[in-house]
């Protein structure tokens, strides 16, 4: 039974250390997605005219 207990604790400590990497990683690639989202309202793409 002792051996059992250590890999599920293994195991739990493995899936919460994988949940906070990615709630982490998603924050961040919130925030780069909201920074290139207003660059792109400051500074939109200029069309061609000849597409006009």
């Amino acid at each position: 039974m002792k051996v059992n207990t250590i890999i599920i604790a293994i195991v739990i400590v493995a899936v919460l250390a994988f949940v906070y990497f990615i709630i982490k990683r998603n924050k961040k690639d919130q925030k780069e997605l909201e920074n290139e989202l207003n660059q792109r309202e400051i500074k939109p793409n200029k069309h061609d005219e000849e597409h006009v």
